[in-house]
């Protein structure tokens, strides 16, 4: 199959934060090599001024110890590729006395598999799993303060078929959901839906895109269930041998349960890949649109959280042995058309900006062991949510071995 024309489901995974992510990956990126499995062992210590859990949701802060096991797995064959990659960590805070060892977990598991059925047909599944307390502001779910353990997870599997030359088409099903475990599970979530992708190649470096979805999410809490409709417009295209970017613009069309009707919500998204030379690499999303998280507010919900997602990410080079990298996440959520579900009356619009800067480093001793370290600052604001208002900082250093 010619890959400048459908090759959008072949989502390459060089390491397990990237896969799925609101940064941009390039449809037109070639299946690559095979690779193999390769572990890696974190062992550190951080500080955390604002830790916050089901038993201390007024946060504390603590000194952490940190441990951390990470593989990756690619198997790139002529006719199926596979692509693995998992993590996992665990955090002990010498403060917090969560029945009486104060150790919280993070997972994460990735699979991908691109199969090519015949030189016009292929099979693409993406799957994203993940559990824990700590959120990753590169994916589409972000709570801004996760006090318990939750599951979060994301399944698509689409068939892609090329008409002719220029022209394919790219349809599947999704499934996305999130769990929360112990305390308010008010926000649980499950979406499912169907889409279809319109792809048409001007060129061997531009496509343009029609994209159609159909989605039902089941809520949990005070919020309604809601069938969100959405089409867009899109562009993808390579910018330069080092850069590529896609855009798309559209509109949703949404339902809510017990909500006041119909809504159309603007949907507006873009994504950036550079590689500015050899020494600095940049990637940038922005994404806004109509979302269900964080709709369930006791006895009063929000039939509409128009959310603005912004994340920029550098790496640089400056030696063989030691690189750096730093970035920012900017969240924002627009609550409007409010109800009090019990006298079902309005209640007042509210927001909520979350802004995560991070800084980092990684020195490599040998081949194999690195020393790394990370500083992350988190502030969050809001009107209406007082009590989710909280600043962060956390500090981390490290030692990896890879084997």
């Amino acid at each position: 199959m010619t890959k400048t024309y459908i090759a959008a489901g072949s989502i390459a995974l060089a390491t397990i934060a990237n896969a799925q992510s609101l940064f941009v990956e390039d449809p037109n990126e070639g299946q690559g090599e095979s690779l193999p499995i390769q572990y890696s062992l974190t062992a550190g210590l951080g500080y955390d001024d604002y830790f916050t859990s089901s038993e201390n949701s007024e946060g504390t802060t603590s000194i952490y110890a940190n441990a951390a096991l990470g593989a990756n797995y690619v198997n790139a064959k002529p006719q199926t590729t596979w692509k693995v990659g998992a993590y996992l960590s665990a955090n002990k805070y010498f403060e917090d006395e969560r029945s009486g060892s104060g150790v919280y977990y993070n997972a994460r598991l990735n699979l991908d598999v691109n199969h090519r059925i015949n030189d016009r047909t292929r099979f693409v599944s993406q799957n994203y799993i993940s559990y824990g307390i700590e959120p990753d502001y590169s994916f589409s779910f972000t709570p801004d303060r996760a006090p318990v353990e939750h599951l979060f997870y994301s399944l698509d599997n689409a068939i892609g078929h090329r008409w002719t030359s220029r022209l394919a088409t790219y349809t599947g099903v999704r499934v996305r959901g999130v769990d929360y475990h112990g305390g308010n599970r008010d926000d649980d979530r499950l979406t499912y839906g169907i889409y279809n992708n319109f792809r048409y190649s001007l060129n061997t470096t531009t496509v343009l895109t029609a994209n159609l979805s159909y989605n039902e999410t089941d809520a949990s809490g005070s919020a309604g269930d809601a069938t969100d409709i959405t089409g867009s417009l899109g562009l993808e295209r390579r910018l330069s041998s080092r850069s590529y970017m896609n855009a798309k613009v559209g509109v949703t069309r949404r339902d809510v349960d017990g909500g006041r009707g119909s809504y159309y919500n603007p949907y507006v998204s873009a994504a950036l890949n550079t590689n500015v030379n050899s020494q600095l690499s940049l990637r940038t999303f922005v994404r806004y649109g109509v979302e269900n998280y964080g709709t369930s507010q006791g006895i009063n919900t929000y039939d509409t959280n128009q959310a603005l997602r912004i994340g920029l990410s550098a790496n640089y080079t400056v030696s063989p042995k030691l690189s750096l990298n730093a970035g920012v996440n900017y969240i924002r959520y627009d609550y409007s058309d409010g109800r009090n579900v019990v006298a079902n009356t309005a209640i007042s619009d509210a927001d909520r900006d979350l802004i995560n800067p991070y800084v980092g480093f990684t020195y490599r001793v040998n081949d194999r062991t690195s020393i790394n370290g990370s500083y992350n600052y988190t502030d969050s604001s809001s009107s209406g949510f007082s009590a989710n208002d909280f600043s962060r900082n956390r500090v981390q250093l490290g030692v990896t071995r890879i084997f």
